[in-house]
């Protein structure tokens, strides 16, 4: 599938070239265990992450780069689109002309608030334009309660996505203020049950690795909420799961005080990629360690073993 494992958004390249060039960027994360990187590619109509090369000139240099080395680092690429609505069928095809330029092997559609207003009407005609064009798995990232947002025309998104096309729900499970271990979790079971509801669709979460202002505190995730969430997304079948965003852990990387390794949210994305990676990554114990457990059990039951003491 091409969502599954875990994965990390970036929105803007520069985020990547503050800190790290692009090879040590794809780098790092594959040693982290990321699958997969999703890159901004276009906002509304327009093309996104163009570099400019001269005053009026503006191209995708920086992100023929990026996918370049995510292909030598053996990363999934994988586009996403924010979609506004107000010309579905140009947004469409901005999205089927990024699939093709860059060999993209997903798409994330990242609808929200302005398609409450744009209505089914613009959704219909944007999701019928863009699979006339293009079979490419799609994941809709949206709100995580569907209840809670009524107005939002899921149907009509959710009408033209298929399992068999590898299409999936993307729900943006942000845990902002909540401050329970368990908060990450709860929050998922939740929205997972709300969503297969509307369509029997896999659930490929993405989860909060930023910072934001709650009512004058500065509410972070701990590490122990981002594995929380990890281990109930692996709990729950996900296929997998991915994190907002590349371009927060620069931001928090630039306050005193409140690096990523300080706050032992590597470690723990470390820890959360190992759920999803296969059998052959992670090798299972030898023969010989197999035998010890055996024989270890067999001592606490006070069981004779051959040959022991």
């Amino acid at each position: 599938m091409s969502f599954s494992g875990m994965s990390i958004f970036l929105w803007q390249i520069a985020n990547v070239l503050a800190k790290t060039d692009q090879a040590a960027f794809c780098k790092a994360l594959k040693d982290a265990g990321c699958a997969a990187v999703y890159v901004k590619v276009a906002d509304g109509a327009v093309a996104y992450n163009l570099q400019r090369v001269s005053q009026n000139q503006w191209d995708d240099a920086a992100l023929c780069a990026l996918f370049t080395e995510m292909d030598a680092a053996g990363l999934k690429k994988i586009g996403w689109q924010y979609l506004y609505g107000r010309q579905p069928e140009k947004e469409a095809e901005r999205a089927m002309e990024r699939i093709q330029r860059f060999g993209l092997q997903g798409y994330v559609l990242d609808a929200e608030q302005e398609y409450k207003l744009m209505g089914a009407d613009a959704a219909n005609r944007f999701m019928q334009r863009l699979r006339a064009g293009s079979e490419l798995p799609l994941a809709l990232c949206s709100y995580r309660f569907p209840s809670l947002h009524a107005e939002f025309p899921w149907q009509a998104f959710l009408n033209c996505m298929d399992e068999e096309k590898g299409d999936c729900h993307m729900p943006q499970v942000y845990w902002v203020g909540d401050s329970r271990e368990r908060g990450p979790g709860l929050q998922l079971q939740r929205s997972m049950k709300e969503l297969q509801a509307l369509k029997a669709l896999p659930v490929v979460p993405i989860g909060s690795l930023y910072g934001q202002n709650v009512n004058g505190f500065n509410w972070l995730p701990t590490a122990t909420q981002i594995e929380n969430f990890a281990v109930t997304a692996n709990e729950l079948g996900c296929p997998g799961m991915g994190w907002w965003s590349w371009d927060s852990l620069v931001h928090l990387d630039g306050v005193p005080g409140n690096t990523v390794s300080q706050k032992g949210w590597w470690s723990a994305l470390e820890k959360s990629a190992k759920y999803w990676q296969s059998s052959n990554e992670i090798p299972g114990p030898t023969l010989e360690e197999r035998v010890s457990m055996l024989e270890e059990q067999a001592r606490q039951h006070g069981w004779p073993i051959e040959g022991g003491n």
